[in-house]
């Protein structure tokens, strides 16, 4: 079972500063992030503020540069705008950077969503059930709700909708959850809300219900 190594506190400043160098040589942080990193090494402030200093000097840390390569990254990775900003601003980037970041943002993510939905779905997106894992889908990778509806309506051009006969649709769903008449209540209230999370509209559902009921006593 492997343990994570707990982390060495450094003995002086130039440990600080080595620890420092070793995170920004695998990727770029923000001052934010580096402080916290370098804080589990020393509670010295002194020696984190010195470093820090150093660093901007020497344009090893650079927030501007750290954000554009952040952005970018998330881009690939298939994020939406939603997600990367909230990522930047846990990583202490202020407001008024997010802002200027995004303020000539000319990425394509429409596109990006409509890219992930077609691997997720070779269907059309029809009743309100799969538009609604599909948006939460979408909602999880982070973009917005303009995005989400566009890119719902470019996937189902696509996908030309399929004429489904709806009684025949949800009758078959009824029969194979229910194998007896839903008579009762208690039944037909949960009947009613199996096929309602599955978007069909109440009066679909009460014809289904009775159909079902019908091809049951027929077989009687």
């Amino acid at each position: 079972m492997a343990f994570n190594k707990p982390i060495k506190p450094a003995k002086d400043i130039d440990g600080v500063r080595r620890s420092a160098f070793w995170h920004l040589g695998r990727r770029d942080h923000s001052e934010q992030e580096l402080r916290t990193k370098l804080g589990r090494k020393t509670d010295n402030q002194h020696w984190i503020d010195t470093v820090i200093t150093e660093c901007f000097e020497y344009n090893y840390l650079n927030d501007d540069r750290f954000i554009e390569s952040f952005i970018r990254s998330s881009q690939n990775k298939s994020y939406g705008i939603n997600r990367i900003k909230r990522d930047l601003k846990n990583k202490g980037i202020d407001s008024d950077k997010l802002a200027l970041a995004f303020e000539d943002d000319q990425y394509d993510y429409v596109d990006n969503a409509v890219q992930l939905l077609s691997r997720k779905y070779q269907q059309h997106l029809a009743n309100h059930h799969i538009k609604n894992k599909a948006s939460a889908f979408l909602q999880g990778k982070g973009y917005n709700f303009d995005d989400i509806v566009k890119a719902i309506e470019i996937h189902n051009e696509a996908f030309p909708a399929v004429e489904v006969d709806v009684l025949e649709e949800t009758t078959a769903l009824l029969t194979k959850k229910f194998k007896d008449t839903i008579t009762e209540r208690k039944t037909q209230d949960k009947a009613t809300r199996f096929l309602l999370s599955r978007g069909y509209a109440f009066q679909e559902i009460q014809d289904a219900i009775k159909n079902h009921n019908q091809l049951l006593n027929e077989n009687d």
